[in-house]
């Protein structure tokens, strides 16, 4: 075989490789399908995350988990909705680990660590329809029933039990990794407690 022809065959793997790895990537571009391979089929990661951030008090974990229009609505319809901003800089208190003031001026000890007991999904994933979620206009938002309860043991001794219910959102966003390729990840857009 002469040296052209190698050349040229060698030209020719070059460039099928080349076009292959241009389809692969066109394959980024498209709409999130939750039966894609590049993310998990359901939001499960974001509890994941959301016991990991708490249970290790990682306020920079939390914030990365909250969506741009995240949302958490109170039970009280009379106690105004937290946005991303105030629930970061709320968690942000219990996560620091020093003394606080609670909202009526009162003494709140620091929070020395968070346990979870439960922290489970009640009835599945399912996809949100109609305006439930008025907050964001983001679309292909998924919802799901879950059961919670932790320990907050603080460091005067103390222990704070927090338990309930509450509706949960979440929605895959396209993320752009340290590398500057992009993945598909869950986070977290609203919790609405019950």
């Amino acid at each position: 075989m002469t040296k052209a022809i190698v050349t040229r065959i060698l030209l020719a793997v070059l460039c099928v490789g080349a076009l292959g790895a241009l389809f692969v990537g066109c394959t980024h571009d498209l709409p999130f399908v939750p039966d894609a391979v590049d993310a998990p089929a359901t939001p499960d990661p974001v509890l994941a995350a959301l016991r990991a951030s708490y249970e290790g008090m990682d306020i920079a974990a939390y914030a990365n988990l909250l969506h741009r229009d995240y949302r958490f609505i109170f039970r009280d319809p009379g106690k105004a909705s937290f946005d991303r901003e105030d629930d970061l800089a709320s968690t942000g208190r219990m996560f620091s680990g020093v003394d606080q003031k609670n909202s009526a001026g009162g003494d709140a000890p620091a929070v020395d660590r968070i346990v979870f007991s439960r922290l489970e999904v009640l009835e599945g994933w399912d996809r949100v329809v109609g305006d439930e979620v008025d907050w964001s206009d983001e679309t292909d938002v998924m919802r799901a029933l879950i059961d919670y309860r932790f320990l907050l043991y603080l460091k005067n001794g103390d222990r704070k039990c927090a338990s309930g219910r509450q509706i949960v959102y979440a929605v895959a966003v396209k993320t752009e990794d340290w590398d500057g390729s992009l993945y598909w990840r869950w986070q977290l857009l609203g919790q609405r407690d019950l």
